[in-house]
């Protein structure tokens, strides 16, 4: 009987001391490494050599069964079934995706023909302020440019004011444009030049969780300005150095007819610096639009070869500069806005026009002329009209510069067509140059070309704002998607999570209780009975 009940204590013991373990387990989080076992996974040899292992598993079934619930509960078995449970939020973000690019990039690349209205909408929105931003600033550059041809016109005429120093005046309105693109930069800080996100390369971590950084190249560099500032702003300075000069010898009316013909170099630049595709209509329309030039040129009674050759100087380097300007300002963070382009390029615009105006205009004749000047419109005057033509330049380029980073060169050298047209009328109304018959028609021919032109640049914009539409639908539906399945896993996950904390409790109240009530009996002080005593 004495073996009988120490047998019987040592089972009650081991039970306890095994529920207090899955007590302590589930109290702390720990994971039991040992693997799961099912009775069909056990051999026959384990069965022969241990036949009393069901014995003593019926002698202790809550063990035994705890064991087998709480196996179920962290077997990472049944996680197979389910593809996405084990997923993170990315790797489910790009399964979605790869589930939806069969059907998804087709019409991501070429959208059928009947677009949904969400996507008209955005379509038709985006087109509208792609073109009213657009005209805004063509209105503006068309203002401030034909205000500073007339006004430079006036200036250095013989029969107006006859101050023939268009160099030197020059030399002073990059001065002005400098001072106030740096006024603009001063007050206005985010218009500063800094560097792209892209350009933050983190390296590694340091110890209070701050990123380390990898040196970052300065946004401006010394063989940066000689390579790609300086040509930038010798070619613009030449441009508008020769243009002036050239207006001293010619008419305002002729210099515009001549200087149309920068179209024409800015594609070839253009096609040169890969900045435009080669088409047929646009070479077409070009050609067109050439031959309404000549035709406006055609019968010019007031020809001057050496002020030809400088218009048609300044045309060239005027092609030149706007396809580097629009290199500039699509892919140097140094120069991506108006004010940044026309900081960095005015001092180069200065020194490529000084070099010029010395050995021509020379600097004792310039002496001569503003002393001149200074006493026929004092020094107030004096210094009013040569910097006042700064100010507009300054307005001028800027409009320049931000219509020439949303369009592109050849665009805007085709607005620029037009803005010569208002230029000739506007002459022949102030200054009274005479138009023959042929000049008009030439006239007439320039303006239907750029009308083609830009009527395909509208069906180009019209294209690319339903396919951005469309791309912003796809965008939204995709994200859509993804945050619905990240929903139902969230929600998944809560669910097993409940199931299986009712597993445990369940298991614990039903197998465990049992055990603790017999254990607190067998612990507390037996009453013994008359045949247990000696």
């Amino acid at each position: 009987m004495d073996s009988e009940s120490s047998q019987a204590g040592s089972t009650r013991r081991r039970g306890s001391s095994l529920v207090q373990q899955i007590i302590n387990e589930e109290r702390i989080g720990i994971r039991r490494a040992s693997p799961r076992r099912m009775p069909s996974d056990i051999p026959e040899a384990a069965h022969a050599e241990s036949p009393h292992s069901y014995e003593e598993e019926e002698t202790n079934p809550v063990s035994s069964g705890s064991d087998w619930e709480m196996d179920d509960i962290r077997s990472d078995e049944g996680l197979e079934d389910d593809e996405e449970t084990g997923l993170t939020i990315q790797e489910r973000q790009k399964r979605t995706r790869r589930k939806r690019r069969n059907t998804l990039a087709d019409e991501r690349i070429v959208p059928d023909g009947d677009i949904s209205k969400e996507e008209e909408r955005l379509a038709a929105a985006s087109f509208m302020r792609e073109a009213i931003i657009n005209s805004i600033l063509i209105g503006l550059w068309y203002t401030f440019s034909i205000s500073i041809s007339v006004y430079n016109k006036w200036m250095f005429s013989p029969d107006n004011l006859n101050f023939h120093f268009p160099l030197f005046t020059t030399c002073a309105h990059m001065i002005v444009q400098f001072c106030l693109s740096s006024l603009v930069l001063y007050f206005i800080p985010n218009l500063r030049p800094k560097h792209k996100p892209a350009d933050y390369t983190p390296i590694a971590q340091s110890v209070d969780g701050d990123t380390l950084e990898a040196p970052r190249k300065p946004l401006m560099t010394g063989w940066f300005y000689l390579t790609r500032i300086g040509p930038c702003g010798a070619a613009t300075g030449l441009d508008i150095g020769l243009g002036n000069m050239s207006l001293k010898f010619i008419t305002l009316t002729f210099y515009t007819m001549c200087k149309s013909s920068v179209l024409g170099f800015v594609l070839i630049f253009a096609l040169l610096f890969r900045l435009e595709k080669p088409s047929l209509k646009v070479g077409a329309i070009i050609l067109t639009m050439m031959v309404g030039v000549l035709m406006m040129v055609a019968g010019e009674t007031a020809f001057n070869v050496l002020g030809f050759m400088l218009v048609m100087s300044a045309a060239l380097f005027s092609g030149f500069r706007w396809s580097l300007t629009q290199i500039l300002l699509l892919r140097s963070p140094a120069t991506s806005n108006p004010f940044s382009s026309i900081f960095f390029l005015a001092p180069v615009m200065f020194a490529a026009l000084l070099v010029i105006a010395l050995p021509v205009e020379g600097p004792i004749e310039l002496a001569g002329g503003l002393r001149s000047l200074k006493e026929s419109k004092g020094i107030a005057g004096s210094i009013g009209l040569v910097l006042f033509p700064g100010v507009l330049a300054f307005l001028m380029t800027a409009s320049e510069f931000a219509l020439l980073k949303r369009t592109s060169a050849v665009t805007l050298s085709v607005c620029g067509i037009f803005k010569e047209v208002l230029t000739i009328s506007v002459a022949g109304v102030i200054f009274g140059d005479p138009l023959t018959p042929i000049n008009i028609s030439g006239l007439f021919v320039t303006i239907a070309s750029i009308a083609a032109y830009n009527y395909m640049k509208m069906r180009t914009m019209r294209d690319d704002s339903k396919r951005e539409a469309h791309e912003q639908i796809v965008a939204a539906e995709s994200r859509r998607s993804i945050e619905e399945s990240n929903g139902k896993t969230s929600k998944e996950h809560t669910r097993k999570a409940s199931t299986a904390g009712g597993l445990i409790r369940n298991s614990l109240s039903l197998n465990i209780a049992p055990l603790l009530e017999q254990n607190t009996k067998d612990r507390a002080s037996p009453v013994k009975r008359p045949e247990d005593l000696d």
